[in-house]
């Protein structure tokens, strides 16, 4: 049996192996707290059962490991044990098998859905050990939205919203709006496996300080684009914490207590079209400003944009990694929510 991480998101560090019993240890790396994301690849188990063990009881959500056979089509094991570990039987033929804490979204997954929908996929910037940064432009007028997500590299969950939302926007666009969107800020962490969150000095999300200049290229790259094109009205895809409470919930998270009435104006036009196909959201649900976490004050990409005079709405969607019994997360439901999203965006526009 063999255990790897060298694929896009890899993260794991192989603790022993006793008989059929695999102890592992997610990467940290810089990220600066405790957090949960894990990702590896199995060889050479065929007709095992294997039982997986974290070393953190924060590690394995409510129905076991993401499983997937090719990075792009995934599903729950229904395996856990407890919350640090799960088992998986593995077919006489199953050879190579990935686990992931989350249904992971790759960047092949993001290329393959731009090509698919006829999105040309432009360069924003170079990143810091040299990778193009994708980003997508499309539509016309004055009116321009930015669409962001993957500030912090592991929050896959925001990747599989944003698509549903592009593709209707592409399908129906908006009249007199261009949308620029750049699908993963954080691009290197996506692609090396890492947390993203919390990352020392800051992580991607707390670079949009007006008062000083970013450390990162692609957050540098973005916010001249919203001061060069006088961007009001912006959304950033996110994933939220591991799991319980409205952590497994779909919320937005209110920014200004003055902007307070477009957030309810939002969350009104997202609850009502919400369908049976899609992922749950009801705008009680929603993350009142200067609560926990939930500083008015950070240097957010929703808050750089509500700085600006004009401002219209901007604000932080978090769709939960697992969801709950009757709202259990997958591909297909996160993907129909950004649909829901879009059609949403466009009442409130036109409204």
């Amino acid at each position: 049996m063999e255990i790897t991480k060298n694929f896009s998101g890899g993260n794991i560090e192989v603790l022993k192996i006793e008989d059929n019993t695999v102890y592992l240890k997610n990467e940290l790396r810089d990220t600066a707290e405790d957090w949960f994301y894990w990702a590896f690849c199995v060889s050479g188990a065929n007709g095992k059962t294997v039982k997986f063990v974290l070393d953190n009881q924060n590690r394995v959500g409510y129905y076991g490991a993401a499983v997937s056979h090719d990075l792009k089509n995934w599903e729950w094991s229904g395996t856990r044990i407890d919350g640090a570990s799960f088992t998986y039987t593995f077919k006489e033929n199953e050879d190579k098998v990935y686990f992931a804490h989350d249904m992971l979204y790759t960047p092949q997954m993001l290329f393959d859905f731009a090509e698919e929908n006829g999105i040309e996929v432009k360069t924003l910037c170079k990143s810091r050990k040299g990778r193009d940064i994708p980003c997508f432009e499309f539509g016309s007028g004055k009116r321009h939205i930015v669409l962001t997500s993957r500030h912090h590299a592991c929050e896959a969950t925001g990747s599989y919203v944003l698509e549903g939302l592009l593709r209707e926007l592409r399908k129906k666009p908006i009249e007199n709006t261009t949308v620029f969107c750049v699908p993963m800020i954080d691009y290197d962490g996506v692609c090396d496996g890492d947390q993203g969150k919390s990352r020392k000095p800051h992580d991607h999300n707390r670079d949009y300080d007006p008062d000083t200049s970013s450390i990162y290229e692609t957050t540098a790259a973005v916010r001249r684009y919203i001061d060069e094109n006088k961007v009001t009205m912006g959304f950033d895809f996110h994933s939220p914490w591991h799991l319980g409470g409205v952590n497994d919930k779909a919320f937005i998270v209110r920014k200004l207590p003055e902007k307070n009435a477009e957030y309810i104006k939002f969350g009104r036009l997202l609850t009502e079209s919400i369908n049976s196909k899609s992922l749950k959201y009801d705008t009680k649900d929603d993350f009142l400003p200067n609560v926990e976490w939930n500083r008015t004050d950070g240097p957010t990409f929703a808050n750089y944009i509500l700085r600006k005079p004009d401002a219209d709405v901007a604000f932080t969607l978090e769709t939960c990694y697992f969801g709950e019994r009757d709202n259990i997360f997958s591909q297909e439901k996160a993907k129909e929510l950004g649909r829901c999203f879009a059609l949403a965006l466009r009442r409130y526009i036109n409204e």
